[in-house]
């Protein structure tokens, strides 16, 4: 068994699965740094990222399985589940010895069933993001934090470029602690050296908040107030993006 340790991006586990293939690893057990374990029998290797190696094999995916193909093991990668890694490694691999066939498709392998159980949920999460995230004026600019359950941050990062492309804004992981922040030309990612940033800005935010909350109390027709119905379509740990709906 060789244990390979990556650096826990999506191209470090790319030039893992190139390693495996350049070595001709059989027994392979990939985990991102901080999630390795210590071996009794075997090895253990240190992958450093390369795009090259990276690319490599992101193209013949693609050449396999088209952009959709990669979307859903990017998806699939951002889910951070348990074992993700040699799943994916598994399904190139089967790519690989079948190429005839669309290996993606194969439910009924177990490694196959859980990427697109994976890819399903971060799917499902990026869809509630774009609908929940709510954005609070600092200043000239405009921030929203969210605590995604997966890292679907650089995922909907294109749709709020599309959609507030006039205005400066920053995005915030809270649980993740790093963000995007758009200038009005380009996007950045950003990892504040205090942890505590989100909370910092939020204490700034605390005037337009009060005012978003008297304005949604006002508007807001008590009887006609349907919990259940709007927990069905908005489920609570969604709330705390809400502003109207905090507290």
């Amino acid at each position: 068994m060789v244990q390979l340790q990556y650096d826990g991006s999506f191209e470090g586990l790319l030039t893992a699965v190139f390693v495996v293939y350049e070595y001709g690893y059989k027994e392979v057990d990939i985990k991102p740094e901080g999630a390795a374990t210590t071996l009794l029998f075997g090895e253990e290797e240190t992958i450093y990222t390369d795009a090259d190696k990276a690319w490599r094999v992101l193209h013949k995916v693609e050449q396999r399985w088209g952009k959709a193909g990669v979307a859903i093991l990017l998806r699939a990668f951002l889910s951070a589940e348990t074992q993700i890694e040699n799943h994916i490694l598994e399904a190139i691999r089967l790519m690989v010895r079948m190429p005839e066939m669309n290996v993606l498709e194969n439910f009924g392998h177990q490694a196959i069933a859980h990427i697109q159980k994976a890819a399903k949920s971060v799917s499902r999460e990026v869809h509630r993001m774009k609908e929940f995230v709510r954005f609070e004026r600092v200043g000239e600019v405009y921030f929203a934090q969210l605590t995604p359950q997966y890292d679907v941050l650089p995922l909907v990062i294109p749709h709020f470029k599309n959609r507030f492309s006039d205005q400066q804004w920053i995005i915030y992981d809270l649980r993740r602690c790093y963000g995007f922040v758009y200038d009005l030309e380009k996007v950045t990612t950003f990892t504040p050296a205090n942890k505590q940033f989100g909370k910092l800005i939020e204490r700034a935010t605390d005037v337009y908040e009060q005012l978003w909350k008297t304005y949604f109390r006002h508007i807001n027709i008590v009887e006609r107030k349907n919990s259940k119905y709007q927990m069905r379509n908005m489920p609570k740990r969604y709330w705390r993006y809400l502003t109207e709906l905090k507290d």
